[in-house]
């Protein structure tokens, strides 16, 4: 019996010793962290201010151009074009035939007109009203080839606007929404409205004396380019896809028996790539238009081609300062990371929650950057496209509630960029932002971003103000800390 009882004794006292060493165990990972090791999670709320401000002018090489005058819900806009053409390299007018084996006869050829070509798929405003359209020689300088243009560039410093550079004889009237001419193109099995400008015949003339295609740069010291603009009509402005300039001219082919032949011939001068644009914008009553809007508190407008934006405000201090209470005033002694920071602008895109009319053109910008406003000059100028740290760009996204109604917005994490500022010696007290619609062209088989251009197009995004009476701009964050002496 004394043995059995020594065994149940031994029995039960193991059994303790062994559960004693599973709690031990289980909770050995809390027992040898300090409280200063432990991480610290946080989640907080922060606001921003909202305000609206002039657009500076967009610096880029454009795919398309704006031309022409009307008035918008955001005030009158007037845009026309400063281009180039391309040379023709090693093109020549045809002075000589050959008639026989070793044996050619002279030939002279005769210019018999030259006509501009505009090409647009659509406009803004009204399509049933007249526009007329001028176009002049530039004559005091070209642009460059390594300078990138702003677009409100003066056009003074590069025609004098006199009688002698007017390339026109009299104004091209022409209906937008009634085109005399048409262009086929088999890759999309569209037709294309097309604007013929016949250009006037001393210019034609003087266009024709140039004989001198060895290069671009040699080209343009001979012509320097032109400008296109609108004398006539305020109520619309088209969307110009492509350009080109055409000479017509002949030449005779003498006929030893028979009566000569007349040769009729036609040179291409086209706007591409390969030379210089600018398109131009003017906003005459952009200030009255921003002290009106300015006035409305609930709501914020981005409004292209650079014209108005919102600017948004971060007061960083605050953000620091709240940080550092929330991890206990020890913000020295760790590093901080911002998982999370979004900041959701809301869309409004309804005509009952903006309170005006909308047209087919008044939508929102498909994609819209947030950028710091002290990179927004530089990020343009230099073609760069680093995000992250200095620009962030979202899609215009639709979500829908229990109810089915569609909402829009765009969404922004700012964690990356506010955990930089975080490890900065030198802490801003507060950062500033701007809102700018842009297009983006991206890589087909990557996705990636591979240019950014700010929006060309005539467009309005209205959005909730971050004094919004219904749901303010805010940012959302969840950051954390660890100890970072260990």
């Amino acid at each position: 019996m004394r043995n059995n009882w020594v065994v149940g004794i031994m029995f039960f006292v193991c059994l303790a010793l062994l559960n004693a060493c599973q709690g031990d165990t289980h909770n050995a990972g809390e027992s040898i962290l300090s409280e200063e090791d432990r991480i610290k999670v946080k989640s907080d709320t922060f606001g921003v201010v909202s305000a609206l401000d002039s657009c500076k002018a967009i610096v880029l090489t454009p795919d398309s151009f704006l031309l022409g005058e009307c008035e918008t819900h955001f005030g009158s806009i007037k845009a026309d074009i400063l281009t180039q053409l391309a040379c023709p390299e090693g093109f020549k007018y045809p002075d000589k035939l050959a008639v026989a084996p070793g044996d050619t006869i002279q030939i002279n050829p005769i210019v018999d007109s030259v006509c501009l070509y505009l090409y647009y798929n659509t406009w803004y405003g009204d399509g049933n009203s007249p526009l007329g359209i001028n176009v002049y020689e530039m004559d005091r300088q070209t642009l460059q080839e390594n300078e990138r243009y702003p677009s409100d560039l003066q056009v003074t410093d590069y025609c004098s606007l006199g009688d002698s550079t007017r390339a026109t004889s009299y104004s091209t009237i022409i209906v937008p929404n009634t085109p005399t001419d048409s262009a086929y193109s088999s890759e999309t099995e569209k037709y294309t409205s097309a604007i013929r400008i016949k250009l006037s015949d001393k210019f034609a003339q003087r266009f024709f004396t140039i004989k001198e295609f060895s290069s671009q740069q040699t080209f343009n010291e001979q012509f320097k380019g032109l400008y296109i603009s609108t004398d006539f009509g305020g109520s619309n402005v088209l969307y110009i896809q492509d350009m080109v300039m055409i000479v017509f001219y002949h030449f005779t082919m003498p006929r030893p028996s028979t009566t000569d032949s007349v040769i009729y011939d036609t040179k291409s001068f086209y706007v591409n790539e390969e030379v210089r644009q600018v398109n131009r914008y003017e906003y005459p009553n952009r200030q009255t238009i921003l002290s009106q809007y300015s006035l409305v508190k609930d709501t914020n407008y981005i409004v292209s081609p650079a014209n108005i934006y919102t600017q948004l405000s971060v007061r960083m201090d605050s953000i620091f300062n709240r940080i550092d209470e929330q991890l206990g005033n020890d913000s020295m002694l760790h590093s901080v990371y911002v998982n999370k920071a979004e900041l959701t602008v809301d869309v409004l895109y309804s005509d009952s929650v903006t309170g005006r009319p909308r047209d087919n053109w008044d939508v929102p910008a498909s994609h819209m950057m947030l950028i710091r406003e002290s990179h927004l000059e530089d990020f343009f100028a230099k073609n760069t496209t680093t995000l992250d740290s200095v620009a962030i760009v979202a899609p215009l996204s639709a979500s829908a509630d229990d109810s089915g109604e569609i909402s829009y917005h765009y969404t922004y994490d700012l964690s990356t960029l506010l955990t930089l500022q975080l490890r900065q010696e030198q802490k801003l007290d507060e950062l500033k932002f701007a809102l700018i619609p842009v297009s983006i062209t991206s890589n087909s088989s990557t996705g990636s971003i591979t240019s950014i251009r700010q929006l060309q197009t005539i467009s309005t995004t209205c959005i909730r103000s971050a004094a919004n009476s219904v749901n303010p701009m805010n940012i959302e964050m969840v950051y954390c800390s660890f100890n970072r002496t260990h």
